[in-house]
This record gives structure tokens, sequence and C-alpha cells, in this order.
């Protein structure tokens, strides 16, 4: 059985199977309440529910008769709210005539409700769970490893020390070429490494 949503504004034919609604619990926490018809089966609050009920009977409505629901919205602001209406597509006398025969066209399809608050609040959670999700998987796959900093830090430090000695080799007015320099600073380099490994092997 398809499940009927209701359009604001949109009056909904129906032509009722039962007019008690069923008291089901809701997937939201709580309970509320099923209608069925011939068109579908349609879910209000329990609240709701009893509206329907109440104009069901002082209306009169019977099984299979054609009636026409509306989620209507009155006033503005503040003062906007929701109101269900109920009202008879034909006269009572001629209720028979609206009971769908095998030879009647089917109903036309029930308009596309638009998403409830409710709703929309859910699937905006959804999606802010899964933005946490992906940026969490970004910040863990571009993370550095420390090893890494490790290295860029030693690096740093030694071209610090290099671009000092070249400085001071500039006092020598030329005497002192780059390339020497680049060299002694290099064995000296590999000598304190060589050095402190057998130091800390002992």
């Amino acid at each position: 059985m398809p499940i009927l949503r209701f359009a604001t504004n949109v009056p909904q034919p129906l032509h009722m199977s039962k007019l008690e609604g069923r008291t089901v619990e809701s997937q939201f926490g709580g309970n509320q309440v099923m209608f069925s018809a011939a068109e579908g089966a349609f879910y209000v609050s329990e609240k709701v529910g009893q509206i329907l009920g109440d104009q069901f009977a002082k209306l009169g409505i019977r099984p299979g008769q054609l009636i026409e629901i509306c989620k209507a919205e009155v006033g503005r602001g503040p003062e906007r709210r929701t109101q269900w209406i109920v009202s008879t597509a034909v006269p009572a006398q001629d209720a028979t005539l609206a009971v769908p025969r095998l030879a009647d066209p089917p109903p036309p399809p029930a308009p596309a409700a638009a998403p409830s608050d409710l709703e929309q609040q859910l699937a905006a959670s959804i999606r802010m769970v899964e933005q946490r999700k992906q940026a969490a998987q970004a910040s863990q796959a571009t993370a550095t490893p420390v090893w890494a900093n490790h290295i860029v830090e030693q690096t740093n430090h030694l071209i610090d020390a290099y671009a000092q000695v070249l400085k001071h080799s500039m006092r020598h007015e030329g005497l002192v070429k780059t390339d020497d320099v680049r060299s002694l600073f290099v064995s000296v380099f590999i000598n304190m490494s060589k050095n402190g490994a057998k130091s800390n092997a002992a």
C-alpha cells in the first residue's frame, strides 16, 4: 500500500477504507495514527488523528465515500498555524457513485508533498555527520608522519649551519672557495655523525 503525503494547501481526494485510525509506533519516537484509504495509507500525529476523526463523525462520512482532506496553512507571521480540513467532494446521497468500480479510471496520483520540518532537520543532520567524517578522513590522510617532521627539522638546522659557514668564509676575501667550504662542511658533518653513532652504540 503506497504511503500518502499531504502538500500544504493542496486538497487530497480520498476514498476512506476505514474511518477509525490505528495507533502505531512512530519511527521518530512516540505514537502516531495510521488511516487507510483506497489510494493508500497516511500517518498523522495523535492530535491530528483526533481532529480528523471528529470531522468524519460531524460530516457523517461513510467508508468508500469520496472526500477531500487539506493540510491548510492559516494566518501570517507568528500567528501562522496548520489546520486540517475535511470536506465532502460530492453530496452524501451520491456517495455510492463515488466508490471506484472496475470500469472506472484509476484515481489521480497523490501530489508529491514537500518534506516536513522534521525530515529537513534529519537530512541536515545526516549531511553534517558525513561532512565531519570526510573532514576527519582528509585530516588523517594529509597528516605528516613524525619521522618526516624530524627530517625536515634536521635539514633546516643543517642549512642554517651551512649558511653561517659560508658567511664566515667571506671574511677571507675569496681566498676560500665555496666548493672548499662545502667539502669541509660535509666532511665535518659526516665525522660528527659517525662519532655520534659510535657514542650511542657505546
